[in-house]
C-alpha cells in the first residue's frame, strides 16, 4: 500500500474511476467507511506522505531481520522499538483525529479491519524482540561459565 495508494494520495486527491492499482477500491472504501480520507486534510496528507516514503525502510529491515534471524541484535531491537513507538503514536493520533473530526467513521468493523495488519505487525515485532531479549539474558556470560566450571572441578576433585 505504501508504494501504491499512499504514493498516489501524496501526489493528488483520490478520485472516482482512478485507473491506478487499488485506487478504485480505496476510493470506494473511503466513500463508505472513511470519508475524512477523501477530504484530505493537511495533517492526513502529510502523515500519509511520511508513512509512504519513510516507513518502507523499517518494513524492509523487519522483513530481512526475520528472514535472516537477526532478532538478537541489540541495535536492531532498539531501532525496531523506536519504529513501533512511532507507529503506535501515528495510529493513536490518526484515530483520535478521525473520531473527533466532523465526519467520524460510521462503520467501525470495516474501518478497523483496514488497521488490523498494523496492529498484528506491531505485536509480532514486540513478541520477537521480547523473546530474543530473554534468550540473550538467559545465556550466561563467559566469566560466569568459567567460574561455574572451576567450581565443578573443585567439587569433582574433592570427591576423588
Amino acid at each position: 500500500m505504501s508504494l501504491t495508494v499512499e504514493r498516489s494520495y501524496c501526489e493528488r486527491p483520490l478520485v472516482d474511476q482512478d485507473p491506478g492499482f487499488l485506487m478504485q477500491q480505496t476510493y470506494d472504501f473511503s466513500v463508505e467507511n472513511n470519508r475524512l480520507f477523501l477530504e484530505r486534510p493537511e495533517w492526513l496528507y502529510k502523515a500519509t506522505c511520511i508513512h509512504c516514503w519513510i516507513f518502507p525502510f523499517f518494513y524492509t529491515a523487519v522483513f530481512f531481520t526475520s528472514l535472516l534471524g537477526y532478532w538478537k541484535n541489540r541495535i536492531l531491537q532498539i531501532v525496531f522499538l523506536m519504529f513501533v513507538g512511532a507507529k503506535l503514536n501515528a495510529l493513536l493520533f490518526y484515530h483520535y483525529m478521525e473520531f473527533t473530526s466532523h465526519i467520524p467513521p460510521e462503520h467501525l468493523v470495516p474501518y478497523f479491519s483496514a488497521e488490523g495488519p498494523y496492529l498484528v505487525s506491531i505485536a509480532l515485532i514486540i513478541y520477537n524482540i521480547y523473546n530474543n531479549s530473554n534468550a540473550i539474558a538467559a545465556v550466561p556470560s563467559t566469566a560466569q561459565s568459567t567460574q561455574e566450571a572451576k567450581a565443578k572441578q573443585k567439587i569433582q576433585a574433592k570427591t576423588f
